[in-house]
């Protein structure tokens, strides 16, 4: 599959409602992520000229987004467009932050966080781009998105898609449809104690 599928797929995650037909409520109440949680990671930059380059990345989850969250910015998202989500998104409170090593970090106001089959998890945190980046960036690409997907253990991989274009297609399908930037590839993923 794709990678640009493959983020779409993890967005995708963030703003549907989760499938408990899968699993039984004792095997949800046993697969629980531990929050709040930090994650570290080396992030590779794929970009031409600059491809190689790699900086520390930290990952922190405060808190995890609701049901009722989630179902009300889908369907923001697709009545109302990725404006109107980009502005519902500005409304939340961070349950998250991303930072690059000797940065602030962006806050995250989507978390989510699925139960893998072999007893690990997928994390997706997703945000709004902050209004000042406009300056910079076109309007178009209005989503920032991190995806980890980590063992039992707490160690794996992810990618940072630090500025995307999201919507439902014309056949109500979710999509990221373009990058503003490159996606970094994240390696080294590791759960701090």
């Amino acid at each position: 599959m794709a990678r640009p599928q493959l983020l779409a797929m993890a967005l995708l995650a963030c703003f549907a409602l989760p499938d408990g037909a899968t699993q039984t409520a004792a095997e949800q109440r046993t697969m629980q992520p531990v929050v709040p949680a930090k994650y570290t990671a080396t992030a590779f930059r794929q970009s031409a000229g600059v491809a190689g380059r790699t900086f520390g990345l930290a990952v922190y989850v405060q808190q995890l987004t609701s049901d009722g969250e989630i179902a009300e910015l889908a369907s923001t998202l697709r009545h109302k467009g990725q404006d109107g989500l980009a502005i519902a998104l500005d409304k939340l409170k961070d349950k998250g932050c991303v930072s690059p090593n000797g940065s602030t970090g962006i806050g995250m106001r989507v978390v989510r966080i699925r139960p893998t089959k072999d007893g690990g998890q997928h994390i997706v945190l997703a945000t709004a781009i902050p209004g000042w980046q406009h300056f910079y960036e076109p309007d178009n690409y209005r989503i920032s998105l991190v995806e980890l997907d980590v063992d039992k253990d707490g160690k794996g991989a992810g990618s940072f898609a630090p500025l995307c274009t999201v919507k439902f297609n014309e056949k109500n399908e979710f999509e990221i449809e373009r990058y503003g930037w490159k996606r970094y590839r994240l390696a080294n993923v590791y759960r701090q104690e």
